[in-house]
């Protein structure tokens, strides 16, 4: 996670959170690698869990990285 918390600035534009869509106020979280705006740290964590399960590869089970006998 990288992200970068700004407080006491305002956007050019009126701006939505990327996660819940909630109105962003003179304080924010912003995303250093897609540039996405969250309106707190709760929300950015949850939009990269969700980004990440929605587009990472599956990882494989255990079992499959053990070796049989």
């Amino acid at each position: 996670m990288r992200c970068v918390v700004v407080n006491g600035a305002k956007l050019k534009a009126e701006t939505q959170c990327a996660n819940c869509g909630n109105k962003i106020s003179d304080g924010y979280v912003r995303e250093i690698r897609t540039r996405r705006i969250y309106c707190d740290f709760r929300c950015y964590s949850a939009g990269v869990q969700t980004s990440l399960e929605a587009f990472a590869p599956r990882m494989p089970t255990l079992n499959a990285w053990t070796r049989s006998s």
